[in-house]
């Protein structure tokens, strides 16, 4: 057998004839042999001589102790092992970090110094003295690269210098895992090769390159896969659920992990909410068991069917609670009209002691006017002059012709008789004509008559109310003469300030609450059966009749009416789809994967919680044991539950939610680190070289 001389120096000229196979056999055998070697003869133990023994406290004892025995290997040669271990475990992360060119810097060293005639020695050397160390421990040299491998990812991913996890969604976070990884087994391929042909390069990086991909595109879809599986066996193997077998709790908490926002969101929904309005998981689950025959099933139809024939108290009481109690319009009118008339009377001792009036020059100009024009406006004109007409009992004018009424009343009725005219008038240049001759009627009362403007007043802010209860019923119309929301708050803003005579703010804005109010309790009293056509109308955010609303009540109580809405239109979705059977198919699915007899009880395709329950099922089948009815009836009795009971079984599903959810992000995240593309990279660019 060649000695360890002989096979250095047969290396040597291997190494010199460019055999590179013949080379790295030779330095295995010389690293094999390094390690199998004896260690050194150990030196004679000493000679062992009695030695007094003594006690605690110092004193002799009397008795006599045998001298410590040796060790066989010396601490120089124990050391020695270790630094060889260190030294090899150094040469591999080095490679590992440096991207494969370790051994050519090296070699460098080695040529400079002496140790290696040519730099093309000492990197063959090198790589020959490497590859010795992977072959004698191939587990530990791998451990020991991907060390090195990671130390320079983790430096170069702190610095910012990754596309891996920057995406949002699988797809873009595959891509970047993929071509981070391609990157480095590219530069770890290239770097661990050694050739004088540019093409060895292209090909060991193109190699590389693609393991590399491949690698690194998998870390994500592996991390996904490993939590899914973890949410799947947390699902059946966490605690049960109070009044559940375990068929059962695993289904409710399976539903749980897809419909945790809902879940939490169960509190705000009030204490008529159930679990089965968290999501379509429950949902799911909810049909199921509604398609069963026993207690569970009565339980939850009953309470579904409660529930829902409370949906108009409900709202109504939203809306009270919120916008304030609705009013009738035509009572309110009805009061408008008497405050009206009961000021209408003020005008009499006001007329009793007033001047006459004096209607010549409006008399002169509704000649003129009706010589002048035609149409509405020339009849108009005449038929205001013909009310003017009259005999003067209060100031005669001789020579009058005709003779014009100097009463006060006979004006104040000529006022309103215009103002009856332009009710009805539609014609624009008839209108024009009406208005200039009723503000010369009015500046002639007001001469003629001491304080009629306060009546005026008075009387206008009554129409004005009126009016404005009137617009308030009309906000929430729709098409072409649908309001717009600005146009609404420049009417509020207005509406409310003074006019005439009249002190402090009008009152025309709080009708206009008003009308805009009795308009609400009127779309809900007529569409209580169709809550989506009513949620669109007065409950879509954005929508102009929920900003018109906003700018009358306020957004707070707005925004509650449109959650009242929502929630009970949920309500009625989960009493549809479970009581009245409007999706027979996913509730026969949903039963179908709840049949004990046939093993697992998780509606996998129902419930939406992703990778792994499906398999699932298959554990349960073996375990559960629960019968299909048996199962249908717990499931039902606890979805049916409301208020307190509702609440703490949704607690206790949100704690193993919570935990499950926590340590399934864990486990993604550690697997699906970008760190382990740096640590696999010195394997990719490896296995391209071989």
């Amino acid at each position: 057998m060649a000695t360890l001389d002989e096979l250095g120096t047969a290396l040597v000229n291997a190494d010199k004839a460019g055999d590179v196979n013949a080379a790295r056999a030779l330095a295995g055998e010389i690293t094999r042999m390094r390690q199998l070697a004896p260690p050194a003869a150990p030196a004679a133990p000493a000679a062992v001589e009695a030695a007094p023994s003594y006690d605690a406290m110092g004193m002799p004892t009397g008795a006599e102790a045998a001298a410590p025995v040796q060790a066989g290997m010396s601490y120089g040669d124990q050391m020695s092992r270790v630094g060889s271990a260190l030294d090899k475990g150094v040469r591999l992360a080095a490679n590992g970090a440096t991207f494969g060119l370790a051994d050519k810097f090296a070699g460098g060293m080695d040529a400079l110094t002496g140790r290696a005639p040519t730099y093309d020695a000492g990197v063959r050397a090198q790589r020959a003295e490497t590859q010795a160390v992977r072959d004698a421990n191939p587990v530990a040299a791998g451990a020991a690269e991907a060390a090195g491998g990671l130390l320079t990812g983790t430096g170069l991913v702190k610095s910012g210098v990754t596309l891996a996890g920057r995406g949002v969604g699988m797809l873009p976070r595959v891509l970047g895992y993929g071509v981070e990884g391609g990157a480095y087994g590219a530069v770890h391929g290239a770097g661990n090769t050694y050739s004088d042909r540019i093409k060895d390069y292209i090909e060991a990086a193109k190699n590389g390159g693609t393991t590399g991909a491949l690698i690194g595109g998998g870390l994500p879809l592996v991390g996904n896969a490993a939590g899914g599986l973890y949410r799947t066996g947390a699902a059946f193997l966490g605690p049960r659920v109070e009044g559940a077998s375990r068929g059962a709790s695993a289904m409710l908490r399976a539903a749980a992990q897809a419909d945790e926002a809902g879940l939490r969101a169960l509190p705000g929904m009030g204490p008529e909410a159930m679990l089965v309005d968290a999501g379509p998981a429950m949902l799911g689950l909810g049909q199921g068991a509604g398609t069963g025959t026993g207690a569970g099933r009565t339980a939850l139809v009953d309470a579904l069917k409660t529930r829902d024939n409370g949906t108009g108290h409900r709202l109504a009481t939203a809306l009270d609670t919120n916008l304030g109690p609705a009013p009738i319009p035509s009572r309110i009118e009805a009061g408008l009209s008497g405050d009206r008339a009961y000021a209408g009377l003020d005008y009499q001792p006001l007329l009793q002691n007033a001047r006459p009036t004096n209607t010549r020059a409006l008399a002169d100009q509704l000649d003129d006017i009706a010589i002048v024009e035609r149409g509405g406006a020339q009849r108009a004109a005449a038929q205001v002059r013909d009310m003017l007409d009259g005999q003067p009992l209060r100031n005669a004018a001789p020579g009058a012709r005709p003779p014009l009424s100097d009463d006060p009343a006979v004006l104040l009725n000529t006022r309103e008789a215009i103002d009856g005219m332009l009710t009805t008038e539609a014609d624009p240049n008839t209108i024009r004509v009406l208005t200039q001759t009723r503000q010369a009627v009015d500046e002639e009362l007001a001469r003629s008559v001491p304080g009629i403007k306060a009546v005026d007043a008075q009387l206008a802010e009554s129409h004005r109310q009126s009016a404005a209860l009137q617009r308030g019923t009309q906000v929430l119309d729709g098409g072409k003469t649908a309001i717009r929301p600005v146009e609404l708050a420049d009417e509020v803003t207005q509406g409310a300030l003074p006019q005439g005579e009249m002190i402090g703010p009008s009152a025309a804005p709080v009708r206009l609450r008003q009308g805009a109010r009795a308009e609400v309790d009127r779309l809900v009293g007529t569409n209580v059966n169709d809550l989506n056509a009513l949620e669109k109308k007065i409950g879509t955010p954005q929508d102009w009749n929920s900003q018109k609303l906003e700018t009358i009540f306020g957004e707070e109580p707005v925004a509650n009416v449109a959650k009242a809405l929502m929630d009970n239109r949920r309500f009625r979705q989960s009493y549809q789809d479970i009581v009245q059977n409007s999706q027979t198919a996913q509730r026969v699915e949903a039963a179908a994967a709840m049949r004990g007899s046939e093993g697992g009880n998780v509606p996998h395709d129902v419930t939406l919680t992703g990778i792994g329950l499906k398999a699932l099922n298959m554990v349960a089948k073996a375990i559960s044991g629960a019968s299909n009815a048996r199962t249908k009836d717990e499931i039902g009795n606890i979805l049916a539950s409301q208020g307190p009971a509702a609440q703490r079984v949704a607690r206790a599903l949100l704690e193993s939610a919570r935990q499950t959810g926590e340590n399934s992000r864990a486990i993604n995240r550690v697997l699906s680190s970008p760190y382990w593309i740096s640590a696999t990279g010195p394997g990719a660019g490896r296995r391209s070289t071989q």
